[in-house]
């Protein structure tokens, strides 16, 4: 029977005393647990201090060439973490960014090469500036020229042609010289260059391969020299833009002959194709010159230096 002095409940009460015990026994479990952790510290410690007091032994006598190799100090690496995805990506980013730009670079460059080799056909006509006398700097104007002129010759559906500025003058730097040389040379040995334009400037050996004998295909026509076709028309200046042209300019084409890489064959089938726009273009412009009564030209051939030089030396 239940003490009626009692506040609570006999089955309270014994609830209570049930809940105060556990929490005794769970702060008395929390306190050794404390215990033993310090324990365990003060004994890790412990090995800590003794680990590094042998370390420093050893370390002396590796100084002192007791022993040769420690075998307790060992060199720690820590492992790196393994990286996936967009962290991997970043990661070899971070590091060859330079190399992987480098190597982007040189696969476009590469692209843009082998894509304009293999896609670019040859052009319809070559023509080889050897003057030099401003006209080199309209280049766009005479490929525009030439092109009315030209027909579809390569079959690519297009009309291209190639003004190659080559001016062999002697009184350029020779670096520029000799690589203007090498050029016109190494046109002389393809069948795909017959034009050349040319003035009163340019050197006899040069002018020696042009045909001579244009009289024969175009009789009676006053612009016909012995160099080739002369330019000397106001209305060619106009269409080249070029309002101060000298007077002297003219379009010759050289005689099919054999060389080192190129057959005669195969020399007389371009100059077949280019005598055919030679033609077009010597009709054509005589034609109109002489309905315009083109009056021709003002400006003065340039005199080089060693034109001049020659002149002197004649006079003396």
């Amino acid at each position: 029977m239940a003490d009626n002095n009692r506040l609570i409940p006999d089955d309270d009460y014994e609830y209570e005393k049930e809940l105060a015990k556990k929490e005794q026994e769970r702060r008395q479990l929390e306190e050794q647990k404390r215990r033993d952790e310090a324990e365990r510290e003060k004994q890790l410690a412990k090995q800590r201090e003794k680990r590094i007091q042998a370390e420093k032994i050893e370390l002396i006598k590796l100084k002192n060439g007791v022993i040769d190799e420690s075998e307790t100090i060992k060199e720690e690496h820590e492992e790196a973490p393994e990286l996936h995805g967009f962290a991997k990506v970043s990661n070899i980013w971070f590091h060859y960014k330079y190399i992987l730009l480098f190597v982007l670079f040189l696969l476009i460059a590469c692209g843009y090469i082998f894509y304009h080799t293999f896609s670019k056909t040859s052009p319809d006509l070559t023509v080889m500036m050897v003057a030099n006398n401003g006209l080199t700097y309209r280049q766009e104007e005479l490929e525009s020229f030439f092109e009315k002129y030209t027909d579809d010759l390569n079959g690519d559906g297009e009309v291209n042609v190639r003004v190659i500025i080559s001016p062999l003058d002697k009184n350029s730097h020779d670096d520029l010289l000799v690589s203007n040389q090498s050029k016109f040379l190494g046109m002389l040995q393809s069948a795909d260059c017959m034009m050349f334009i040319t003035d009163s400037n340019s050197d006899k050996q040069v002018t020696d391969i042009m045909k001579k004998d244009l009289d024969k295909d175009f009789k009676d026509n006053e612009y016909i020299t012995e160099q080739g076709f002369s330019l000397n028309m106001k209305l060619f200046a106009e269409q080249v833009k070029f309002e101060n042209m000298p007077n002297d300019v003219v379009l010759s084409i050289r005689e099919p002959m054999e060389t080192m890489s190129t057959s005669l064959k195969d020399m007389k089938k371009g100059y077949k194709k280019s005598f055919k726009v030679f033609s077009a273009i010597v009709n054509d412009l005589t034609e109109k010159a002489r309905k315009a009564n083109d009056p021709g030209l003002t400006t003065k051939p340039l005199k080089r230096a060693d034109s001049s030089t020659a002149d002197s030396s004649s006079a003396k």
